[in-house]
């Protein structure tokens, strides 16, 4: 019987070496199966949102037949249908949505925006009141009332006879219904997160989040409001990355002392080389994921920094950091030149191809894991992993990326 204790510590040990610059006994295997196991035990994305259970018991089921990783997750990352549903959610849609979207397709969020042009002073006189009477209203349908809320009126007695209004029982019953699933999604993911840790799997996954920039950018101004902001409204761009980097910071923080995790992941949307130009992303993008990572290392927390799209260009910038206390994962970036910047200064993890996965043959897997990790496995610092999370691939290839990982991945 497997002691899966003992196989815990070896796994977290083999992680946290790595994490920490060193040489483990072989390179950890990291791999983000992503949705690759929902789709092998049959199950549509559309049900795995609905249907919790079986998607964490999918999710459990692959690691107890693939014990060569070492770190897994249940959590697909997704929502609940119903959370989704009952608030009307306008910035997203999902597999099997009211709309029709297909019941394999990905779960999407829709970029629009929501701090519209000219209503930055607004927003930073009132942000309670934006918040209620312009955010709700334009992200989610069942807060479309509020729009035309009158302060004056709530306060001079209309709050009364609003909230009690016989218009208000169907709005109550949907956001009891939207809390209580909610509730339930994450109390299964609570129980099977501990029966994977039970099997002895260690877990960096450390929740998820935007920088300032992208926070700006992805949730207020969408890209099309964000760039010419860049160069129109620069002075209202810097207030704002002020604001909220503190409030990164302290999402991170209390994400991290509520879980108890050791690890903060932040994904960078657009930040990648060529989307905005360097003098930009020295002065509006780096300074400020570059607070945020001092602040999570200040507080004993590992940041995970994912790099989406490629990074080659902005490498120069990652370097200024405290030694051997971040994660960079790379989807796309030169491996040769971020190990020979970054190999003494991070740990770095990723930059093996979804796509190899998803469409060569075994043959040429077996080829690329061996020369990724013949640059990026010399002198330890390196946690394999895909570039971003798998979603299907042939059974065969799975097979293959762990098998050549096993053969190559010794030091």
């Amino acid at each position: 019987m497997a002691d899966y204790e003992k196989l815990y510590q070896e796994r977290k040990t083999r992680v946290e070496t790595a994490v920490a610059g060193g040489v483990p006994d072989r390179v950890p295997n990291t791999l983000m199966v992503g949705t690759y196991p929902i789709h092998k035990a049959g199950i549509t994305m559309a049900e795995s949102m609905v249907d919790h259970e079986a998607a964490c018991k999918a999710m459990l089921g692959f690691y107890e037949t693939h014990p060569q990783l070492d770190t897994g997750m249940v959590s697909n990352f997704m929502p609940a249908a119903k959370v989704l549903e009952n608030l009307d959610a306008k910035n997203a849609r999902w597999p099997g949505d009211p709309k029709g979207l297909d019941v394999n397709n990905t779960y999407q969020f829709i970029e629009f925006p929501t701090l519209q042009d000219g209503e930055y002073d607004e927003f930073f006189r009132d942000p309670a009141g934006f918040w209620i009477t312009k955010h709700l209203p334009r992200t989610m349908g069942i807060f479309e009332f509020l729009a035309d809320l009158d302060y004056y009126d709530m306060i001079l007695g209309g709050a009364q006879n609003m909230l009690t209004s016989p218009n208000m029982i169907p709005i109550y019953k949907r956001l009891i219904a939207a809390a209580e699933e909610n509730t339930r999604m994450m109390s299964i993911i609570g129980e099977y997160t501990g029966k994977l840790r039970a099997l002895g799997f260690y877990d960096i996954s450390g929740g998820g989040s935007a920088t300032a920039f992208d926070m700006l950018g992805d949730t207020l101004r969408g890209t099309f409001g964000m760039m010419p902001d860049l160069l129109e409204e620069r002075d209202n761009v810097k207030r704002a990355l002020e604001l909220f980097v503190k409030k990164h910071i302290a999402q991170s923080l209390g994400f991290c002392k509520a879980t108890g995790s050791k690890y903060a992941w932040v994904m960078l949307h657009k930040g990648f080389d060529n989307f905005i130009s360097d003098k930009d992303y020295a002065e509006l993008y780096w300074p400020y994921l570059q607070q945020w990572i001092l602040a999570l290392i200040d507080n004993g927390i590992t940041p995970v920094v994912y790099t989406e799209g490629s990074y080659t260009t902005r490498l120069k910038y990652l370097k200024d950091v405290p030694p051997h206390k971040v994660i960079y994962h790379f989807e796309k970036v030169d491996l040769k030149l971020a190990k020979k910047e970054l190999g003494d200064i991070a740990c770095l993890m990723g930059g093996f191809p979804v796509y190899t996965v998803r469409y060569g043959t075994p043959k040429e897997i077996d080829e690329q894991v061996k020369e990724t990790l013949d640059i990026m496995a010399p002198g330890g610092g390196y946690l394999f992993t895909t570039g971003y999370s798998l979603e299907d691939c042939p059974e065969e290839n799975m097979d293959a990326v762990l098998e050549a990982l096993e053969k190559y991945g010794k030091y």
